[in-house]
């Protein structure tokens, strides 16, 4: 996360209005190590990371979310994207798209320069505008610094205020190995913590899918944050949507996360929060 002195420009070459969002998917990960699509609101799609085609799969209990009090004012707790398209209201949960029911920012644009995309959001009822960066290590005849298996997110926030604002931002991903587009089949899959190297976060990987299997392989949610940073290895455990309804309220009451104990879920979530105080500017 970063707020915006110590922000730099990024290079754009074009730029999309919302009315132009819709099919924007910017594909981010190493050359040969599979890609994520970074959509044109800000959602993450097309999760292509197990050696397979995995067009339209998108892991459970994943995004970006943000969380901002300013003096004086309650808390407000968005989703980091735009606004879902019309047409996608749909089916019999009333959308198909991944957390279609959380709430979100009202305006959203997208500018890019390849490798580079960032989705610029605001709302009248959140004390920051947000800016969602996304890159992959891309440098030109240079084969191995391009195929680095990752995926770069930077949350870009700022103050159009006359005072300092609270912001804490979360990312959420479900240990989804042994899953693609076709089948659900996560066995024994861990979550844990660690710090090194510079870096703090989740390491996921799994104890149960079979090391043959294409959908087999290691994950890690990390931040390179000196600052305050909080996290789960695990949702809560309840029914139906209560374990999202239960991190909702966590994060929602204060922008920090509290610990969950895995019990008996294949494919635990982990969450990653770090907070920050944004100057104005």
């Amino acid at each position: 996360m970063r707020t915006r002195a110590s922000a730099f420009a990024w290079p754009v070459l074009r730029r999309f209005d919302a009315d132009h969002l819709a099919r924007i998917a910017m594909p981010v990960g190493g050359i040969g190590t599979g890609c994520i699509s970074f959509g044109g609101r800000g959602d993450l799609r097309d999760w292509e990371v197990g050696n397979a085609p995995n067009k339209g799969f998108v892991p459970g209990k994943t995004g970006l979310i943000l969380w901002a009090q300013a003096p004086g004012a309650p808390a407000v707790t968005r989703l980091l994207e735009g606004p879902i398209p019309q047409a996608q209201y749909e089916g019999a949960f009333g959308a198909s798209v991944a957390n279609h029911g959380l709430p979100r920012f009202r305006e959203a644009s997208f500018a890019s320069a390849y490798p580079f995309g960032q989705v610029d959001l605001a709302d009248d009822d959140v004390p920051l505008t947000a800016t969602v960066q996304a890159f992959n290590p891309l440098i030109p005849g240079d084969v191995a610094a391009s195929s680095h298996p990752v995926a770069v997110l930077r949350v870009v926030l700022r103050n159009p205020g006359r005072k300092p604002v609270k912001a804490s931002v979360c990312a959420n991903l479900e240990n989804f190995i042994g899953c693609d587009v076709f089948a659900r089949a996560p066995k024994c899959n861990r979550n844990a913590w660690r710090e090194e190297r510079g870096l703090r976060g989740v390491f996921m990987d799994s104890a149960g899918v079979d090391p043959a299997s294409p959908n087999w392989g290691s994950l890690a949610l990390a931040t390179t944050s000196t600052g305050s940073v909080s996290h789960r290895t695990a949702w809560a455990e309840v029914s139906w949507g209560d374990s999202l309804l239960d991190f909702w309220d966590d994060f929602s009451a204060d922008g920090a996360l509290e610990q969950r104990t895995q019990v008996a879920e294949q494919a635990p979530a982990a969450s990653l929060a770090v907070r920050a105080l944004v100057p104005p500017g």
